[in-house]
């Protein structure tokens, strides 16, 4: 088998894995206001066993958080990396904010979203895809620093060809930590396991 064929196909199933589980960071952890956006983006992506190794594979994300009302954002996200395979991916939802913190009560957030793919690739039976995205995030805000986690709940509308039995949803928790500096910037770290609840080894 060619070693170069091997690894473009196990990058391709990655990359597909990865927006099916919205690979971007969790931007919308709080209502930005009304009237008021901001733009992200992202750049991290999974680590995989390949060739007997560890290997992380890159991805970037771009997006913006629109502020519908003072509890209401609107957001959507484009994922960059994933257009040099030749797939489109786009995120677009809305998130709520039925709690604001007080003191250790969290901030928590209610989102809803969709992904939508499309594939540009030559002898692909299905070219359009698309996947309903649930999400909930709690954040503690101390000073300049915010600690968050949640979960990412992806609807699939159909089974994998490889696993009859497999779930219909895949669940990522998520945990991350944003610092602000200046009054306008801020910047994320955070760790998200893609499919929790899904063998990952096929």
């Amino acid at each position: 088998p060619n070693p170069s064929m091997n690894f473009r196909l196990i990058l391709t199933v990655i990359l597909i894995i990865s927006l099916l589980t919205g690979c971007a960071v969790r931007t919308n952890l709080n209502p930005v206001g009304r009237g008021n956006l901001n733009a992200n983006l992202s750049a991290g992506g999974p680590i995989v066993t390949a060739f007997g190794t560890h290997i992380p594979v890159p991805y970037l994300t771009g997006g913006v958080n629109y502020g519908l009302t003072d509890k209401t954002n609107l957001t959507g996200n484009l994922h960059l990396f994933s257009l040099a395979y030749k797939i489109a991916g786009v995120n677009l939802g809305i998130a709520t904010y039925p709690v604001l913190q007080d003191r250790y009560i969290p901030t928590i957030g209610l989102q809803q979203s969709v992904l939508i793919l499309s594939s540009f690739k030559a002898g692909v039976d299905s070219r359009f895809r698309a996947y309903p995205v649930s999400s909930v995030s709690f954040a503690w805000k101390h000073k300049k620093i915010t600690t968050y986690n949640g979960l990412d709940l992806t609807t699939l509308l159909s089974t994998p060809e490889y696993d009859n039995e497999a779930s219909r949803f895949i669940m990522s928790p998520f945990i991350g930590f944003r610092w602000e500096f200046g009054s306008r910037n801020r910047i994320q770290i955070e760790l998200k396991w893609h499919g929790a609840n899904i063998r990952s080894d096929q």
